[in-house]
């Protein structure tokens, strides 16, 4: 059985949230983007959807029956036009630095209607604003050595949802959901600073729409962002 690479828990959350937007027993075509081992595969399928996969390291994915492909070293996800009803990403975003090309390539690989759903650590949790305020490093990035590439291992890119937002956008996305997989102890006892931080906000931006999403409490409390994006 391949082995879960995400944090325990991670899987069935996904499939969880992403049941509240496609129905898996009807078979609909999805793209685990990023599968290493194969582990969230095995689950879809056994679900009742048709899946294919991709990865950068195509040696380590092992699931017969489920149709693989390697990404190539563009970023080109290796697949038709308008051939999936959904695509999961689940802890890639933060492992590369090609976010405009990732999401321009999800968008092609939708049909319309179509969602893109992805996992990623959450920088704006309460938690990662303290770090940051005093490391200047968010929850779940440290520093990066210069001349060292390590798309495997390395956090290279700390995003907030807005930017999420902003990115998909670009490319004919909406956002269309906002989750996490749990709740941080730590930042719930640091909740006496959120009428601060919403203060704060207002006082800024106003009634931003824009700029209160980050300072939900999804994203104020959550361990993780689960976000799901819509292709008109």
């Amino acid at each position: 059985m391949p082995r879960e690479l995400a944090i325990p828990g991670t899987h069935d959350t996904v499939l969880q949230i992403l049941g509240k937007h496609v129905v898996l027993s009807s078979a609909p075509r999805i793209l685990d983007i990023g599968a290493g081992q194969g582990a969230l595969s095995v689950r879809l399928k056994d679900a009742g959807a048709r899946v294919s996969a991709c990865d950068v390291v195509p040696e380590q994915f092992d699931v017969p029956g489920v149709e693989f492909r390697a990404v190539t070293s563009d970023g080109r996800l290796p697949f038709d036009d308008a051939s999936f009803d959904a695509a999961v990403a689940i802890e890639v975003l933060e492992h590369i630095d090609g976010h405009d090309r990732f999401f321009a390539e999800v968008a092609r690989i939708l049909r319309p209607g179509g969602i893109v759903m992805f996992t990623t650590p959450n920088i704006l949790s309460l938690k990662s604003r303290l770090r940051f305020l005093f490391t200047g490093f968010f929850y779940s990035f440290g520093p990066l050595e210069p001349f060292t590439r390590d798309p495997v291992s390395q956090h290279i890119a700390p995003y907030s949802v807005n930017r999420y937002e902003w990115m998909m956008s670009q490319h004919g996305l909406r956002l269309g959901g906002l989750e996490t997989d749990r709740i941080q102890t730590s930042s719930v006892l640091l909740s006496l600073l959120v009428p601060f931080i919403r203060l704060a906000t207002w006082a800024q931006f106003g009634g931003s729409q824009l700029a209160s999403r980050q300072n939900a409490s999804v994203a104020l409390y959550g361990r993780k962002l689960v976000v799901i994006g819509r292709k008109a």
